[in-house]
């Protein structure tokens, strides 16, 4: 079912997209200069269509980036319980089953106890 709903959105999405690319073929100068306007010192020429799909894809990374960042915090708390719930696990296991070595405090006898 979400295969064809993923066929039924998808495909008219990629159509129109498409479409937009071939009709918007001609290649149109990106200046980075704000000083001149017919002879930019830093300037691009390319499709419309790559600068557009180029300006989606930077603020698809640029927000990503930026919730990532967001979620750190939620990381660092999951990082920290899992520490916490191993040293619980060594403990319980612990208690379970005794220390797995003996040592030489626990063999010697008590003073008073035993001869």
């Amino acid at each position: 079912m979400r295969r064809f709903f993923r066929w039924l959105f998808g495909l008219p999405i990629f159509i129109i997209v498409m479409i937009f690319a071939v009709a918007n073929r001609k290649w149109t100068q990106l200046s980075f200069d704000p000083f001149h306007d017919t002879d930019p010192a830093l300037a691009l020429d390319l499709p419309l269509w790559l600068l557009l799909f180029a300006g989606i894809f930077i603020g698809i990374l640029v927000g990503w980036f930026f919730c990532w960042l967001a979620q750190g915090k939620w990381r660092r708390l999951a990082r920290e319980r899992q520490r916490e719930i191993a040293r619980l696990q060594n403990e319980m296991t612990l208690v379970k089953h005794g220390p797995e070595t003996l040592e030489a405090q626990m063999l010697a006898p008590l003073p008073g106890i035993m001869p």
